[in-house]
């Protein structure tokens, strides 16, 4: 019998097997020769080709930070997003979320928009010019709560405090925003809005006074949810800013006993122990380990690259410094695992791939192995995109890895893929040798 050569053909049965997956077992092939191609190249090629729109392209000219979680095989991917501007963080950009069969995301995809400016719940107002940095956690299989940062219109600054929102999954509303409260200090009686004066306040208790007023230009929710030892786990982000730029940044971890609606403020890495000039530990993934929990972090500058700043579970309140663990660290990491025997994965935004025409930066990201010690991370393979492979989120569904991420297919920015979402699989056959 005569081989078929699948090399070229292997992408698009990719695409085939993504759409078939729970709809029964494909037909055998016939025995195929090895791929031409490196396996990483087919890796890479595969993950963008069965990579499917969930975003409202038809309208919005901005789709960008995804968080998504998966109940019951919906995918739930909530973004910013604005149908007025191509640009980030402006007037009209409002907090939505893509609902979709996972099976045919694209055409099945439907929107909710989660928050906006000027929306009422309980007397009190939404004010300012948008809304940002929504985050997703299942409460359980029938409502999503959907975390987000905006401010009141007596607030001096966007992202001056932070809310949340129930989703009721079967009947697919919304119930009215709530502010979300923190107690900071080991004092449980501190009970405070999670707002730019509670995170200063924390940073002042753990750095001393007055270290935390010069973080003074607005929080966000940047990091997963994650729960362990019977809390729920993730962190708040606070900077500071001059004429635009960012170049002071930190993430204060926190833990909730009441899935989200007070935290505990507890320790944050320190900035000033990095050696740029630029002082960012931005938009961390979090991991654990018996004795530990872990901050994989950006530093937003090629020499800091990613790092990692670990916290004894005995004591919260005090992180190590950072130790560089990966090259370039400018987008937000994301990190899962895949369990025996691939363990622990990551994806890095890596430095951009000059391909010619018309291309969008950050179109180029690393996969990355990570081993239970966190002393080796080994390159799995580079995913690359012409369109990008911006901010990806990855979580773990039965067994399956499934990423949402930033791109720029309509070219609507002139520099960074960020006018659409996309959902697709980090999949297990990526990590199988070949030899």
């Amino acid at each position: 019998m005569k081989h078929i050569k699948l090399g070229r053909w292997l992408p698009f049965l990719s695409i085939a097997t993504f759409l078939l997956a729970g709809q029964g077992s494909i037909r055998a092939q016939d025995p195929v020769e090895k791929p031409k191609l490196p396996n990483g190249e087919i890796s890479s090629r595969s993950f963008v080709d069965q990579s499917m729109l969930v975003s409202k392209f038809t309208t919005e000219q901005y789709a960008h930070q995804s968080s998504m979680r998966i109940v019951n095989g919906m995918g739930y991917v909530v973004y910013q997003c604005n149908e007025n501007t191509p640009e980030e963080n402006q007037a009209g950009q409002v907090a939505r979320m893509a609902v979709f069969n996972i099976l045919n995301p694209t055409a099945t995809a439907t929107w909710v928009d989660v928050a906006q400016v000027g929306e009422t719940s309980d007397g009190v107002t939404i004010g300012g010019t948008f809304v940002s940095g929504p985050m997703l956690h299942i409460l359980n299989e029938k409502t999503l709560r959907i975390f987000f940062v905006g401010r009141l219109g007596s607030d001096t600054i966007s992202g001056y405090r932070a809310f949340y929102k129930d989703y009721d999954i079967a009947t697919g509303k919304l119930a009215g925003f709530k502010a979300i409260r923190c107690t900071i200090g080991k004092d449980p009686s501190k009970v405070m809005d999670l707002a730019v004066p509670a995170i200063q306040a924390q940073l002042d208790f753990l750095f001393g006074a007055g270290f935390g007023e010069q973080f003074a230009r607005g929080i966000s929710t940047p990091c997963d949810f994650t729960e362990f030892d019977g809390q729920l786990y993730s962190s708040i982000q606070i900077k500071n800013s001059v004429d635009g730029v960012t170049k002071l940044m930190t993430n204060v971890l926190m833990r909730s006993s009441d899935q989200g609606q007070t935290w505990e403020l507890m320790g944050a890495p320190d900035p000033r122990l990095l050696t740029t000039e630029v002082k960012i530990l931005a938009e961390p993934a979090i991991t654990q380990d018996r004795n530990y929990v872990y901050l994989h972090l950006r530093t937003n500058v090629v020499e800091g690259g990613y790092v990692l700043c670990k916290t004894k579970k005995s004591d919260l309140y005090t992180f190590d410094a950072p130790v560089k663990k990966w090259t370039y660290g400018i987008g937000r990491p994301t990190i899962a695992n895949f369990g025996k025997p691939i363990g622990m994965v990551a994806m890095f935004t890596a430095a951009s791939v000059p391909m010619g025409g018309n291309q969008m930066t950050r179109n180029k990201c690393d996969v990355v192995q990570i081993d239970p010690s966190y002393k080796k991370y080994t390159k799995a393979f580079s995913i690359v995109d012409y369109n990008a492979v911006n901010t990806p989120f990855m979580f773990l569904y039965r067994d399956e890895m499934f990423v949402s991420y930033s791109t720029g297919r309509r070219r609507l920015h002139a520099k960074f893929g960020t006018s659409e979402i996309v959902f697709s699989k980090l999949r297990r056959e990526f990590f199988v040798p070949t030899e």
